[in-house]
């Protein structure tokens, strides 16, 4: 009777201990739980892609005049992470989004600007890659933390990327097109998810909603060259169980325009894209490169 009865408590020892392990909560002050927390929430540990969904609107912020709402604005964006032999992670993604009529909801293709008159063609945003990597080390062999605040059963994480770099698109060049020699802007980013959902080990990705706002000049399709004013994005979100969930209308149209948006990136790129670098490089650049009429005679 001892032996089976040591094995019982044995086992029932093991066991109580393994599942008291795999049920501590994380800890967000210490730098291998708050990071895993983000990943979570932002990805999928486990490599798999994950869709992130978001809609919202955009004004025009002109001096001395009332923000005017420019366009409805519908986005996505997937991505991979993969761990590295360093401890960091690598998450490889691109995005895709559109400009849309913001009275009927419609996706645009051509746009009559009210500040200038003129009709344009609308570039949606195409962005691949949108790389980043995650839980390096600084010079002090630290780990930075993200700012994950608990606020009762929720984790909320507030980020603010302030950004000034020289304008990929130049004034002397494309005076229509550019809005000066710096792009100067900023982005505001809210991710929130459960602390249950986060503490649960078995759980590699978990439900997450995200506010977003951005200030940034005009776009350079927009052809508002020195205009004084900006544009103000107003958005919101949520992750999804897959790219079956962007709702139909988009997601067809990505189907249709850029498939390839459906998937996350399979190699390591940089620089990341912008608005300004696809915009220059598909259309500015490619008209640079175009006969003039006078060498296009035989």
């Amino acid at each position: 009777m001892l032996k089976p009865l040591l094995a019982v408590t044995l086992s029932t020892m093991l066991f109580s201990s393994v599942a008291w392990a795999e049920a501590q909560p994380l800890d967000l002050s210490k730098p291998e739980d708050n990071l895993e927390a983000f990943l979570k929430m932002r990805a999928d540990t486990s490599g798999a892609d994950t869709v992130t969904w978001w809609s919202g609107q955009v004004f025009a912020a002109v001096p001395d005049e009332r923000p005017k709402l420019l366009f409805g604005f519908e986005g996505m964006n997937v991505a991979r992470v993969e761990k590295q032999a360093d401890g960091s992670w690598r998450m490889y993604s691109r995005e895709y989004a559109v400009y849309k009529d913001p009275q009927t909801g419609a996706i645009l293709e051509q746009w009559n600007n009210p500040y200038t008159g003129k009709e344009v063609k609308v570039f949606h945003v195409q962005n691949d890659p949108v790389n980043t990597t995650l839980g390096t080390k600084g010079p002090d062999g630290q780990q930075r933390l993200l700012p994950l605040k608990l606020m009762g059963d929720d984790v909320i994480l507030g980020l603010d990327v302030p950004l000034a770099y020289p304008n990929p698109i130049q004034p002397d060049q494309w005076p229509q097109h550019s809005t000066g020699a710096t792009y100067v802007g900023s982005e505001h980013f809210g991710f929130y998810s459960r602390k249950a959902d986060l503490d649960d080990p078995k759980q590699t990705s978990v439900p997450m909603s995200i506010a977003w706002f951005r200030e940034a000049p005009w776009l350079p399709w927009m052809e508002m060259g020195d205009h004084p004013g900006l544009l103000i994005y107003s958005g919101y979100g949520k992750k999804l169980n897959g790219v079956d969930e962007i709702p139909e209308t988009f997601r067809k149209y990505i189907e249709t325009h850029a498939p390839e948006y459906l998937k996350a990136p399979t190699h390591w790129v940089q620089p990341n894209a912008t608005s300004w670098t696809v915009y220059k490089r598909l259309v500015l650049d490619k008209k640079q490169e175009a006969p003039k009429d006078e060498d296009a005679k035989p």
